[in-house]
């Protein structure tokens, strides 16, 4: 009964107004939509069936198909019926509910498409059919829950996707939900390309240093999460050498793999020059579980291997650049530069050098660390032609064993690393909470002791200006192939903060290479750009070594030059010393004929 207040006497809702009638103005009538009689009632319009993802996608709010899937083809969909008390949604459609469609579209697109299914016909062959969880070829348990298959074969292509379930109702014009109900967005991936290697190694020259960086280039980005998922073996022929990832210095990262053998490990650099070496990535060995994957969980299915041979440079004519680390040193960014004359020192003491050696160490990028640690780019530079003074000092124990013998910036480098590493007889060893060496020489071994904490590490070995013109310069005509792969290298790379990247499908590949071919000329001025930054700061360096060796190697011209024209004047003296005797001889002979 619906009443107005102010007008019915026997209103319990308004009696001050309803007491100022005599009689009633309202009438009251019975409404009702549904039912007869006493059962009758007003029934109001229900939003249209709700509907709930289930099972591993709504644990896992993502999908992957990949490879390793059980079913490459399909994917498996299951929704909840959160009203199934009241019945099951093929039951619902004979009210207002029409369909419960699955919907997807590809990342980037603004229009929904409608997933597929594969079910029998009534002759028993496959047919396509709309995904609709309330169609009479869905199967809905009594717990409400229906499952499906997404047909992904001949319809839907790799890439990265969304999908959603909606519930359609039959249109009454009202608000959305009256009409309509979607769940929440759900992303995915369907990658079935495996990775493969793009190029050849680089570098691409087969010669390179011991030391140099090696890098291996995928056609898509890498699953590269720490600790890595693929096997890493290096085998240099000839020698007992054979190292694995854990002995290498490697990094994964977007598209590549790169990695170098670390000199500092206790190679011996003079027995494995000039020797081959084999790298084999992947899954190395019968029982490894190890592999290449992509980004998306795809294994590679051969593993990457190739050879390099060891640069046979000239150790004498060799310079060794690494990071000298010297602790317990009160230091700061304004002071550190004024020390580099007291890290000499050190250095020279630990090496045992003549004080004529001092221009053999080279002291770069000083830095300060914490107040207590300083940090230094040290560079040992091969020891001059000239023959006076330059050895090592034959008193000790450590020279005597290869006397007078010069030693190259390897052989002394070998040896800082020795004496970080191990108790040498000249100095006395005090253990650290580290586990570095504490050194001070003996001869101050009382209350005076002065020692000092220090390690070496990041070991590059720079030839000579001509080995490196002989060996190590890759020819023109591959230099733009080089470029071209690092550029690729660094391409698109995976950000940790960033959604994972749509992958390159097959197709995607060709456009790349057609691309590469239509517009090769401005590519790769555009890498040699890239690659002339990035090798920037390394070719100063190696300028800056380069320009002391030729320093180095002028002033030994100039001694020479100098002696020679010292010689001249010498042979001239003596000329002309001899025929001044010769004249004075005449002159007594003819002086006695008379």
């Amino acid at each position: 009964v619906m009443e107005s207040a102010c007008e019915d006497a026997n209103s319990h809702n308004n009696d001050l107004t309803a007491s100022v009638f005599n009689e009633t103005k309202s009438v009251s009538q019975k409404l009702f939509n549904r039912g007869a009689g006493e059962n009758a009632v007003v029934e109001f319009v229900k939003p249209c069936p709700r509907v709930e993802w289930a099972g591993e996608l709504k644990r896992d709010r993502h999908f992957v198909i990949n490879t390793n899937s059980d079913d490459e083809d399909n994917l498996l969909v299951t929704v909840f019926n959160p009203n199934h008390g009241e019945g099951s949604f093929q039951d619902m459609t004979n009210d207002r509910l029409k369909k419960v469609i699955l919907f997807y579209r590809e990342l980037g697109d603004l229009h929904w498409s409608t997933a597929r299914t594969e079910v029998e016909d009534d002759d028993g062959k496959p047919t396509s059919v709309e995904v609709d969880f309330a169609a009479n070829y869905a199967e809905e348990s009594s717990y409400g829950y229906t499952s499906m298959k997404w047909k992904l074969a001949n319809f839907v292509s790799e890439g990265t996707y969304e999908i959603k379930i909606e519930t359609k109702c039959d249109q009454l014009g009202g608000p959305p939900d009256i009409d309509m109900f979607g769940t929440s967005i759900i992303s995915g991936v369907i990658d079935l390309t495996l990775p493969e290697q793009y190029g050849q190694a680089l570098p691409l020259h087969d010669t390179v240093l011991l030391g140099e960086e090696l890098v291996v280039v995928f056609t898509e980005p890498l699953r590269c999460e720490k600790p890595f998922t693929f096997d890493l073996q290096i085998i240099i022929e000839g020698t007992n050498y054979r190292f694995d990832r854990e002995e290498l210095q490697v990094v994964c990262e977007g598209r590549k793999v790169g990695f170098q053998i670390d000199p500092t490990v206790g190679i011996d650099v003079e027995q494995v020059i000039g020797k081959t070496f084999t790298v084999e990535i992947g899954k190395v060995g019968v029982d490894s579980l190890s592999n290449i994957f992509d980004a998306n969980g795809n294994s590679i299915e051969n593993n990457v291997k190739f050879s390099k041979t060891l640069a046979n440079i000239n150790l004498d004519e060799a310079s060794s650049l690494f990071k000298f680390t010297l602790e317990d040193i009160e230091c700061s960014d304004d002071t550190v530069g004024a020390l580099a004359d007291e890290v000499k020192d050190k250095i020279m003491k630990l090496l045992e050098l003549d004080t004529s050696d001092t221009s053999r160490i080279v002291l770069s990028s000083m830095i300060c660390e914490n107040g207590d640690t300083v940090i230094t780019t040290t560079t040992l530079l091969p020891p001059s032609t000239d023959g006076g003074g330059r050895s090592l000092r034959t008193t000790s124990s450590s020279s005597a064993a290869v006397g007078t013998e010069r030693l190259h910036s390897i052989n002394l480098f070998t040896k800082l690393r020795d004496l970080s590493q191990e108790e040498p007889r000249v100095w006395n060893l005090l253990s650290t909470p580290e586990g570095r060496r504490v050194f001070a020489e003996e001869e101050n071994s009382g209350n005076d002791r002065n020692g000092f904490i220090f390690h070496v590490s990041d070991l590059k070995i720079i030839p000579s200006v001509s080995d490196t013109k002989a060996m190590l310069t890759t020819g023109s005509d591959r230099l733009d192939e080089e470029e071209e792969l690092y550029k690729f290298a660094s391409s698109r790379k995976v950000g940790g903060d960033q959604p994972k990247e749509m992958i390159t499908k097959k197709t995607d590949r060709r456009a790349i290479v057609h691309e590469i071919e239509m517009h090769e000329d401005a590519m790769i001025e555009g890498m040699q750009k890239n690659f002339a930054l990035e090798l920037k700061e390394g070719r100063r360096r190696e300028e800056q070594i380069i320009n002391e060796m030729r320093m180095q190697e002028e002033q030994g011209r100039q001694r020479e030059e100098e002696m020679m024209g010292e010689m001249k004047m010498l042979h001239i003296e003596l000329l002309v010393v001899t025929l001044a005797c010769i004249g004075i001889s005449l002159a007594a002979l003819m002086h006695l004929k008379k």
